[in-house]
């Protein structure tokens, strides 16, 4: 089977989910594409060097050199419009489409429409697939954890504006901060954010008292972000997949996340933190955003710091890493192919 992938080539969400797609998947061909940006990210042309390139968005003579002599398409999170799917269903050649809940456009028109997570599986399309983005265990050294957490790490990403809250932090950086002024324990916190400035102006408005480092910018590889962190911190408002969730589990890092779905239909209940109703707002579809307990978030972190709840946390982190590799899930991924 010829699998044509639709990519990206930034180290936003998208570029890191299609590149691993590629990597792990070796299509038969790449478009990749490098859409207009108001706060463009540096673009990786190393990634797919014989790849197809569209500046701006593939129009008809791009797709039609792209389909010819494929047997099937995948695209994460669009089409990049319409004529993806009329042309590939003249041809009968099959797309799957990689959505996420949030902006799920039902006008879209793939033959198979994948779900990331279980985050309102219900309210997808009918005859949707569960497909996991596994993690690339092979980008990771064999996880060497201490007895306790004291490096901890929260990524903070490209920041955007919660419609429902009117701040940037659908991470739950302002969270994570106000819990931090409630912890004691002996702990470095790293901020890593992609807009130099951001968690800076949210620290002079929320003093903390532990040891805070700020980092901005990209690097080279995503997973160089992990080295030498004990535990991740993200206490999400809303949203199914979350990449730095599963490359922290990737690191072999225990993660911190908010009592909501769809964390809860797989993460340890002991990681997960009380949240409530913080508001909601329309994006493709109604969403809900919550926020976390900075109380329940404070004592967390410094149950990390504890050798009792910390090595338990790292044998079920194992168990996690294995069950969502792409060794695992490959399989998955050539059924729905096929």
């Amino acid at each position: 089977m010829k699998i044509g992938l639709i990519a990206r080539a930034d180290s936003r969400g998208l570029g890191i989910q299609t590149k691993a797609f590629h990597d792990q998947m070796r299509p038969a061909k790449t478009l990749v594409v490098d859409p207009p940006s108001q706060q463009p990210l540096p673009i990786r042309t190393d990634w797919y060097p014989d790849a197809h390139w569209v500046h701006g968005l593939p129009g008809a003579p791009d797709l039609d050199t792209f389909l010819d002599g494929l047997d099937a398409v995948y695209t994460a999170e669009t089409g990049y419009g319409s004529l993806l799917w009329e042309m590939a269903q003249r041809r009968g050649i099959k797309t799957v489409l990689h959505a996420n809940y949030e902006f799920l456009n039902r006008k879209d028109t793939p033959t198979v429409w994948a779900a990331p997570s279980l985050w309102h599986i219900d309210q997808w399309p009918t005859g949707t697939v569960h497909l996991p983005v596994p993690i690339e265990l092979d980008k990771f050294p064999e996880p060497d954890m201490p007895a306790r957490a004291s490096r901890l790490l929260h990524i903070v990403g490209r920041p955007t504006v919660d419609p429902a809250t009117g701040d940037l932090c659908r991470n739950g950086t302002i969270d994570v901060i106000k819990a931090l002024q409630m912890v004691s324990a002996d702990i470095e916190v790293t901020f890593r954010c992609q807009q130099s400035g951001y968690v800076e102006s949210l620290l002079e408005q929320n003093p903390v008292g532990v040891k805070v480092t700020v980092e901005s910018g990209d690097r080279p590889n995503y997973w160089d972000n992990y080295t030498g962190f004990h535990a991740l911190l993200m206490p999400r408002r809303f949203g199914g997949l979350c990449l730095p969730v599963l490359e922290a589990l990737g690191a072999g890092m225990p993660v911190v996340m908010t009592d909501i779905s769809p964390n809860n239909s797989w993460l340890p209940a002991e990681w997960l933190v009380k949240a409530h109703h913080a508001g909601q707002f329309t994006a493709k579809q109604r969403i809900i955003s919550h926020q976390a307990d900075h109380r329940a978030l404070a004592s967390l972190i410094g149950w990390l710091t504890e050798e009792s709840f910390y090595q338990p946390a790292l044998q079920k982190v194992q168990r996690l890493r294995q069950r969502y590799s792409w060794q695992a899930l490959k399989p998955r991924y050539e059924q729905v192919f096929s």
